[in-house]
């Protein structure tokens, strides 16, 4: 469990004698222990008998010489010390102990979401939808006020808390609820030195865009407060698998499964405000934390009038209630992190991880493991053949597939156009795409979205890739390889669980690889493509839901210099003009500004040859006539 202001029922981990002091306050207990910071209960006593409970936040001794750490603990006390709310922790001051930075924070008597669940779950009493629904309803009203801080000055904070999840909500004895650790929370002013992705959430408590690495705003919050909700009412986790890939992927997707499943345990109206909080794309969900607090306002008004004092009443009836027969119940959930457990869920996970511990025993020795005959250690999807291949459980073999819809040359249709009109009519099939020299690549696309991406180019296989991007070398990769029948053959997957790659970084390298593959393409000046719409996806291959308009831009901002000359010199007389684009239709190539500033330029007065001349430094003249090439294939410019 991560860091709160207090958990009285938290398990002690004892890593050093418990101090006397933190700098000015008298330390009572140490109370918690988390994977970055230890968490004290102390007294600020002063004159006059004046005596002060106060919960001290203190970075863990090893950690203290990190300078990015120390910086960002420094930030949460900036940030979170500038808030003043009364679901929010208040933090008190920031001090030094012994080089060691501390921060000093209001102490809530009571316990986090997470473990009032498991409280639930020992006396078998479940969380009323309406108490539920009132503590996510603090949450989203202590967020409507962080997202719209501003500092003395009045300018906007920024702020995003990025880690909402059940372990940082607290739920005093009194049933007041305070949301606390804003130690991985962004303001703008702080965006420039810090990695937008870098999360220490738990990766089932994330939104689709943290874990694609995209664009994160106060939305995001929104996402992890459904997922909250959900979990609360259906004491169940929304986003649950034994592999961490698995739940990256769940997330991206935001596939709702499991919601849906446990339909029967929500009021209708809730669900339906649930599930909108938790759409995939931020521009679907709730505007703003406002807006959705108030929708589950609206609902508590005309259906239950809870209070605190409710909350209050249900937290001290479930953790003195006596623990519940549970015998014969046997809880799907993984145990770590469940409320519910049971004993086939321990047995399976005692598999993995043993199976696990001899895989990286074997990977340490640098043993050559012989695979087991008839387990492929990554397969070849055009071939079958065994190789350092991609995450692919299967290749198509025989398997028969319906004849082609469309085919055609891609002289005549651009791949960069290709694609782009597949996504704009959202289309579900394979693409296929024939290059020289018998280079084959398959595209399968859910929507419009290209979900998995073949080649039978074999450096662009997620082995080599890997090493190509400088994320093992090619002696880890042999040796992950030799234990890969560990982990069911697919090598992400062992790169994860020998400790190689963390699933996030690990399923990020596998959608560039995946996108890369693709983006290839877009400089081809010569193949055949064929299109066979409704076609199945034959590989049993993660489905990785890439953006295709951010595959576009990325593919436009890396073209080839001959295709990009030969376009050029093809249409140098001509005339571009640009077209009316909607809002947000230039954003959706991720290409910021650069974009945005080019298409301003094609007033249609200026001949492309003209436009092209107009810039000296090669660099720049290449990726403008990038950019414009761009635009003209995806309709937002034409050539007249």
């Amino acid at each position: 469990m991560e860091f709160c202001a207090v958990i009285p029922h938290a398990r002690r981990l004892v890593i050093a004698p418990t101090p006397k002091d933190i700098g000015r306050y008298r330390v009572i207990d140490r109370i918690a222990v988390g994977g970055m910071a230890e968490i004290y209960k102390a007294t600020l006593t002063g004159d006059h008998g004046f005596e002060k409970l106060v919960a001290i936040k203190k970075i863990l001794p090893h950690l203290a010489a990190d300078r990015q750490f120390v910086e960002m603990f420094i930030d949460e006390a900036r940030i979170t010390a500038q808030l003043d709310h009364r679901n929010i922790v208040q933090v008190f001051e920031l001090g030094t102990d012994a080089d060691t930075p501390y921060i000093a924070m209001q102490f809530v008597e009571g316990l986090d979401v997470l473990a009032l669940l498991r409280e639930c779950a020992r006396a078998q009493i479940r969380l009323p939808p309406d108490l539920a629904a009132l503590i996510a309803r603090d949450v989203l009203d202590a967020l409507d006020y962080a997202h719209g801080a501003r500092d003395s000055n009045g300018k906007a904070l920024g702020i995003v808390h990025r880690d909402i999840s059940p372990g940082n909500v607290l739920v005093s004895w009194r049933g007041d609820v305070k949301l606390t650790d804003f130690g991985i929370a962004r303001a703008a002013e702080r965006r420039h030195k810090t990695e937008a992705g870098t999360l220490k959430g738990k990766y089932g408590y994330m939104s689709p865009e943290q874990v694609s690495g995209g664009d994160i705003d106060a939305r995001s919050d929104l996402f992890s407060v459904g997922i909250l909700l959900a979990e609360m009412v259906m004491a169940r986790r929304l986003f649950t698998s034994t592999n961490d890939l698995d739940i990256l992927l769940m997330v991206r997707d935001a596939r709702l499964d499991r919601l849906h499943k446990y339909a029967v345990e929500f009021p209708p109206e809730l669900r339906v405000i649930i599930t909108k909080g938790l759409a995939r794309r931020p521009d679907e969900r709730w505007k703003d934390a406002a807006e959705f607090r108030d929708a589950i306002d609206d609902w508590l008004r005309r259906t239950s009038r809870v209070s605190s004092r409710d909350l209050a009443q249900l937290v001290g009836k479930v953790v003195n209630a006596p623990t519940a027969e549970l015998d014969g119940v046997v809880d799907e959930e993984p145990a770590a992190e469940s409320g519910l457990s049971g004993p086939m869920t321990r047995m399976s996970q005692a598999r993995a991880e043993s199976e696990a511990a001899r895989a990286r025993a074997a990977y340490i020795a640098g043993d050559e493991m012989a695979v087991p005959t008839g387990e492929m250690t990554g397969s070849d999807e055009s071939s079958g053949v065994m190789t350092l291949g991609d995450d692919v459980d299967a290749a198509p073999g025989g398997a028969s597939r319906p004849g082609p819809t469309e085919t055609g040359d891609l002289k005549e249709l651009a791949p960069l156009r290709l694609v782009y009109r597949l996504a704009i009519q959202r289309a579900n099939g394979m693409l296929t795409l024939e290059g020289r020299a018998g280079v084959l690549k398959e595209v399968h696309l859910v929507e419009g979205q290209p979900q998995f991406v073949s080649s039978n180019v074999e450096r662009e296989r997620l082995g080599n890739f890997l090493v190509s991007q400088g994320a093992l070398s090619a002696a880890s990769l042999a040796r992950a390889v030799s234990v890969m029948h560990h982990f069911g053959g697919r090598l992400a997957d062992t790169l994860v669980g020998l400790d190689i790659l963390d699933p996030l970084e690990a399923y990020r390298l596998l959608a560039k690889q995946v996108a890369s593959k693709l983006i290839e393409v877009f400089s081809w000046q010569k193949g055949k493509y064929a299109w066979t719409a409704n076609a199945p996806n034959p590989w049993k291959a993660r489905s990785l839901h890439l953006d295709a308009f951010r595959v576009i831009g990325a593919g436009a901002a890396q073209l080839g210099e001959a295709l990009v000359e030969d376009w050029t010199a093809a249409h140098a007389r001509t005339f571009v003009v640009s077209e009316p684009a909607k809002e947000g239709e230039l954003a959706q190539y991720g290409l910021g500004a650069a974009l945005v500033r080019v298409y301003s330029l094609l007033d249609g007065r200026t001949r492309l040859g003209e436009l092209a001349g107009r810039v000296r430094s090669p660099e720049a003249r290449l990726n403008l006539l990038r950019l414009t090439y761009l635009l003209v294939q995806t309709d937002l410019a034409r050539l007249s």
